[in-house]
């Protein structure tokens, strides 16, 4: 099975469990870039925060990988105000996910995983993908070897 992994990250944690589901699964990694990169601080959590409760999405850039070619695609996202971030939302609003296992995954500071990966799973259902299961990886001070860890260990239930 030909699995892509496709991630947004701004602090580094989600690429960090994007890379381990890729080295685990053997699977292509392609990373969502905004438009206009966001500088940390509290007014890109304002911001970004109030965009990721009302579900909008972000200018993304385009991106050159071809989905269809992928019969699993994971999807990751940093939890933001309990929802996916914003450049994550753009991309499943604009990727034909019909026919696709899609696997949403987030990492979080430690609040709950259910609302967000809820969201995630609806908006990739509402776009035609077949979500089998999702998982989040607590990522607040935690090692990136733990990270690591967590992440091989929520991806061996969809090795298969």
């Amino acid at each position: 099975m030909k699995s892509l992994v496709v991630f947004y990250s701004l602090t580094g944690k989600t690429r960090l469990a994007a890379q381990a589901i890729g080295e685990s699964l053997d699977a292509d990694i392609a990373e969502v870039e905004e438009a206009r990169a966001r500088r940390m601080g509290f007014p890109v959590y304002l911001a970004g925060g109030f965009a990721a409760i009302t579900n909008r999405g972000s200018k993304i850039k385009p991106m050159t990988i071809d989905v269809s070619r992928y019969d699993r695609v994971f999807v990751g996202s940093p939890v933001w105000a309990s929802r996916p971030a914003p450049a994550i939302n753009s991309f499943i609003y604009g990727t034909d996910l019909k026919g696709r296992t899609v696997i949403p995954f987030v990492t979080l500071g430690g609040e709950s995983s259910r609302a967000p990966l809820a969201n995630m799973t609806a908006k990739i259902e509402r776009r035609g993908g077949n979500v089998p299961g999702s998982f989040a990886v607590t990522t607040n001070r935690v090692s990136d070897e733990e990270i690591r860890a967590r992440v091989r260990d929520a991806v061996n239930q969809f090795s298969q």
